[in-house]
């Protein structure tokens, strides 16, 4: 599986500096990021397949875009690794759950694995096999 965090019309990935990942996050008071994660499911022994796709809306509180560089900076003071996050941030860190005014999904989806996803295409690789 792989995640990217898709805003507006653009796909953002892990960004390249600090830089980046304070633009990314000044972004997100303006309008709320989605998390696009994809997993495939293989039956090794028959190469059965299955796949699917979350998504999940992160909304933000408007006050993140004027406190980016400054959360961005805390984060990194705390070794949080935001260059290693699609889209920078992880929803699960204090200093960021502190702008959240809620997810439209789930937030195992925002980090990376939606556990509904996988137990979905579970049954559905299972369902495959049986036939």
């Amino acid at each position: 599986g792989d995640q990217v965090v898709v805003k507006a019309d653009l796909i953002l990935e892990k960004p390249e500096s600090v830089m980046e990942a304070k633009s990314f996050v000044k972004s997100y008071g303006l309008s709320a990021p989605r998390t696009v994660g994809a997993c495939v499911l293989t039956h090794i022994p028959s190469m059965a397949q299955v796949s699917g796709v979350d998504t999940a809306k992160i909304n933000f509180k408007k006050s993140i875009s004027e406190s980016a560089d400054d959360l961005v900076d805390r984060l990194l003071d705390s070794d949080a690794p935001i260059l290693s996050c699609a889209g920078g941030l992880m929803v699960e860190h204090p200093f960021v759950k502190d702008f959240i005014d809620g997810i439209d999904g789930t937030e195992d989806s925002v980090m990376g694995l939606s556990k509904d996803l996988v137990l979905r295409l579970l049954g559905k690789l299972k369902a495959k096999l049986v036939q």
